[in-house]
């Protein structure tokens, strides 16, 4: 593979500078230009609980699974990687020898950094706590400054992608590594079904007892071009789930919207929890999460979606859940009708058993 570092582009921020926005735009550059790149939120590298606070653990757990992450791109062929979230100020940096990092922070005026927060559903509550980390983070000073106020998310995704790499190049399989114990709860459903606000209650529930519990999106695994690729997933499944228990989880919630072979063979044993839900109920909750109903992530096609949009997603849902049914080996919850904590609560069930 040769001694040639990987690039990688890493924003980072205040809540609301930008970062996951930007990282997202430039990954969807690179891939329109063609490129062998893969994006991560290290956000998502760090769902363990009870959860540790936002300390010293939690950077710690974050970057740990992100050197096991890139490592696992870079292998691949990654030609780019892009990265962003919230680092340790006082330790920004990953450190390994095969990486060429470029960390930027992102910044705007209080002014800008208040209506782009407010803008995207946060509580106006939280506001003193988001200028006292941006302000923290100012002082500290840490990777280059980028100030984006007054541009709009394209302008400083061209800003910034003329610093990275359009390298078409070649995929290498992934080791898919030695099966992973449990116990672990696989939860799969359609487009829509409501799978992630449901598994993330039914893990809320889990900390509040102090079960030592992690979560993985397998989606949020999956952002790697050329794609999709399902050995990828499962590689990169294997590697966050080992550092999860490094740091302590004895049991896995993971979200997929389906649980391929290349998946299964990941862990010794997984318990599947399927969601159905008939037609008018998933018609229902495409046009919620149109409307903004739940969290924002990387990759969704429905938020803030015209009616035409969501018609051909609801039509792909349905027919996502027919083809589903004929599957076996698996926990089967009928959510029609449901509200989320419903389905919530009879998930709960299953996985605390």
């Amino acid at each position: 593979m040769g001694t040639a570092k990987t690039p990688v582009l890493w924003t980072t921020g205040a809540p609301g500078a930008g970062k996951s926005t930007t990282a997202w735009g430039l990954y969807r550059r690179i891939v329109e230009a063609g490129g062998n790149v893969a994006y991560v939120d290290i956000d998502q590298l760090g769902l363990i609980g009870p959860p540790p606070g936002g300390g010293d653990a939690a950077h710690a757990i974050k970057a740990a699974n992100l050197l096991r992450v890139l490592e696992i791109l870079r292998a691949r062929g990654a030609a780019q990687l892009v990265v962003s979230g919230v680092v340790d100020p006082a330790k920004p940096y990953i450190e390994s020898p095969g990486f060429d990092l470029t960390l930027v922070r992102l910044t705007c005026d209080r002014d800008e950094l208040r209506s782009r927060f407010l803008g995207r559903g946060s509580p106006a509550a939280a506001l003193p706590a988001l200028f006292e980390v941006a302000d923290a983070y100012d002082s500290a000073g840490f990777g280059e400054e980028m100030d984006t106020t007054g541009q709009h998310p394209g302008e400083t995704v061209e800003a910034l992608f003329h610093r990275c790499v359009v390298d078409a190049g070649s995929v290498r399989p992934p080791d898919p590594g030695q099966p992973q114990p449990g116990p672990v709860t696989v939860v799969t459903g359609p487009t829509a079904v409501g799978k992630s606000t449901a598994a993330f209650a039914a893990l809320r529930d889990l900390w509040e007892r102090d079960l030592p519990v992690a979560y993985v999106d397998l989606a949020q695994l999956g952002f790697a071009h050329p794609g999709p690729d399902p050995s990828l997933e499962a590689a990169l499944l294997s590697a966050v789930w080992r550092g999860y228990r490094d740091a302590g989880a004895k049991q896995l919630i993971v979200v997929a919207r389906e649980f391929r072979p290349e998946h299964r063979r990941v862990f010794d044993a997984v318990t599947v929890v399927h969601l159905d839900a008939d037609e008018p109920s998933l018609t229902e909750r495409v046009r919620r999460r149109a409307e903004g109903e739940s969290a924002l992530l990387a990759g969704d096609e429905l938020r803030g979606a015209p009616p035409g949009v969501r018609d051909r997603v609801a039509a792909r849902a349905i027919a996502e859940a027919a083809r589903m049914r004929r599957s076996g080996d698996r926990v089967v919850l009928d959510t029609s009708g449901q509200e989320p904590a419903e389905t919530a609560a009879a998930l709960l069930a299953v996985v605390a058993q």
